[in-house]
């Protein structure tokens, strides 16, 4: 079940891989973590497994066919209280805005509903960087 009482930090950090099952075998086994969510159809672009690393430090495991370089992070998820004012600070801190923030109620396999807003923003560095807001 998708819950966090975190309130700021690191939302989540996501990994792409081609092999959804072995990569949140490896998480839950070799890492302890916890099973949060899934959502997605199984071999399509939107496959993913939402792990608890420890005390709400989710990793997003995302299966993708599309060419990347293996291990590769495919972004930086912190979790906000006020989304608009993370971009807007981020922006005034040199990021590039990559669209308005958005609300989103992703069903999970579970049946739950999992309600957030997100967006994201270029770093002056060139990384990716998704703000959270937990709606629920």
């Amino acid at each position: 079940m998708y819950t966090t009482t975190k309130k700021q930090g690191i939302h989540h950090v996501c990994l792409k891989t081609r092999d959804i099952e072995s990569t949140v075998k490896f998480y839950m086994e070799g890492l302890g973590a916890r099973f949060v969510v899934e959502w997605g159809k199984d071999g399509a672009e939107d496959h993913a497994v939402l792990v608890d690393l420890g005390e709400g430090d989710f990793l997003e495991i995302y299966e993708t066919k599309r060419e990347f370089v293996d291990g590769m992070w495919e972004h930086l998820a912190v979790r906000t209280m006020d989304i608009e004012e993370s971009v807007r600070r981020a922006v005034a801190a040199g990021a590039t805005p990559l669209g308005v923030p958005r609300h989103s109620n992703i069903p999970a396999r579970s049946g739950e509903i999992v309600s957030l807003s997100f967006s994201y923003v270029r770093a002056p560095g060139g990384e990716l960087v998704e703000f959270i807001q937990d709606d629920n």
